[in-house]
Order: structure tokens, then sequence, then C-alpha cells
């Protein structure tokens, strides 16, 4: 009787082990798949990475290459749109499971997210008003005021402390005047656009989203223009939260989607529809 009882309290203690250990051993990949769901934070305001269309829609190269990932997950996809600086500070607590939003793979950053291999590349550019013809080069930006997005690879360009893994950063020999921060690129273009020095000087954002505003047309035409050739090229990554575990087979697994995108040439051709050029970097 006692060795029967024994067998049997065994028997129930093991089945609550291998129930304990295949609950904690579930990886993200698992929960994702299991859900049927990711959850992809973005900027409804980054346009043409990211934007609300007519309709209220997010719409974009972005929200694309998201939308892409899911189909070839096989689960449906989820946009989330908290804060920028809400997103590069990690510790997300499963609000969201990824980032697909031009994120670009700094020292600082990578203390609090994991990072995907590139999925396209970012000349980060300076722009002036048009009317302005005193400012002719780079240089001429010394003691200017210049609009950036915060909490940006641009700003710690201009704050000088920018450091991106494989790049090599060359900074400004000239000391803008003030460095004024916006809660996204397009605010900082939209003060641009009221007038030469009105509230700025320039702003610095990446090409495309200029090239993209001066396309649709920013406040009243935007007249803004270009100012000098890019600083510097960034990688941009999808980014996860370090601190959630077990993400080893879904990084993994979002580094062999990626690298299938470049392969069949979808990164291409979202690169061309969204930013008329092809961003898209040699494996």
């Amino acid at each position: 009787m006692q060795s029967r009882w024994s067998r049997l309290v065994l028997a129930v203690f093991m089945i609550f082990a291998w129930t304990g250990v295949s609950g904690a051993a579930q990886t993200v990949l698992e929960e994702i798949l299991a859900k049927g769901e990711l959850v992809v934070s973005t900027d409804a305001n980054y346009a043409p990475q990211s934007y609300l269309n007519d309709k209220g829609e997010l719409e974009g190269f972005d929200v694309e290459v998201a939308k892409e990932v899911g189909r070839r997950l096989g689960v449906k996809v989820r946009f989330v749109t908290p804060d920028w600086d809400l997103i590069t500070a990690g510790k997300w607590g499963k609000r969201w499971d990824l980032s697909v939003g031009s994120m670009t793979p700094t020292k600082e950053r990578k203390q609090v997210l994991l990072f995907t291999m590139p999925y396209y590349s970012s000349p980060a550019q300076f722009a002036v008003h048009k009317d302005n013809t005193a400012i002719k080069t780079l240089e001429d930006l010394e003691g200017k005021t210049i609009g950036v997005a915060g909490e940006t690879t641009n700003e710690r360009y201009l704050q000088r402390n920018l450091e991106i893994e494989d790049v090599q950063v060359v900074f400004p020999t000239w000391e803008p005047g003030e460095i004024r921060t916006y809660p996204t690129d397009a605010n900082a273009i939209e003060d641009l656009a009221l007038g030469d020095g009105v509230r700025l000087d320039a702003v610095f954002t990446s090409r495309q989203t200029l090239a993209e505003a001066i396309r649709a047309g920013c406040g009243s035409g935007c007249p803004i223009k270009m100012l000098g050739d890019p600083p510097y090229y960034e990688p941009l990554c999808f980014a996860l939260d370090k601190s959630r575990p077990n993400q080893e087979t879904f990084l993994a697994k979002l580094n062999e989607i990626i690298r299938s995108m470049y392969d069949d040439g979808t990164l291409v051709n979202l690169s061309m529809k969204y930013f008329h050029t092809d961003l898209i970097p040699k494996l």
C-alpha cells in the first residue's frame, strides 16, 4: 500500500514538474505563434516609413515590412504607437513584441534592446528654408538653431556622442547655436516651413523623410531644400526588449525572415515604392 501511494505521489510530482518546466521554457516565438498575433510598435507620424493615410490606417515602408514579417510567421500583426522614448527605453512589459521603426543599433540602446541584422540603411540629411541664401555649406550652420527629433541618432550626432557599431561617425567641426528637439521629425520640418529663421534655421533628419515631406507638401508647398551631403549613413534594424527572457529563437527567426526578404527582392521593391531609391544594404 505504501509503495503504491509512493508511486502515485511520485507520478503527480512528475506531472507538476514537467508542466512547470514546460511553461518556463516557452520561448517568445512560441508565445507569438500560439497567440497568432505579433504586436509591433511603430511611429504614426514618420512618413514615408510609417504614417496614417486618409482612412486613418497605418501605411508606409516600416508598416509593410512588419506586415510581411507577420505573413511569413503565419500570424496577424497588430500595431501600437507609443512615444519613441518609451520604445528606446526598453522594459516594454510585453505591451508589444517588436519594434519595426527604423531604429539604429547604438551602443546606448544595446544596453536595453536586442537588434536584428539591418533591413535597410538611411542617409542623415540637413535642410534649410528655400528662401535662405546665407547658409550654403554645413559649416554655415555654425551658431544656428537646428531642429531635430528628440532621442534620435541625429540628436546624438549634434551632441557629439553618437556611437554606431561598425560605422565611423565623423562629427562636425562647427557648433550649432541651439539644438531644438521635437517629438517627431515632422514637427521640426513643419516649424522650418513656417519661414526662414522664424523658429528654425535648419532641420536634421533622414534624407528620405525630407524627400517625402517635399514631395507631399508640408505646410504650404513645403518650402525647404536639402543642404550638403549626408554626414553619415546608419544601419536600421528591428528591436526587441532585452529584459524579456527566451528571445533567442525569435531573434534568429527574424534574421531568417529579413534575409529571405533580401534574397527574394521584397525589401528592394518596398524601398523603391516608398523611397524611390534602393536603400537596402548588400549582404
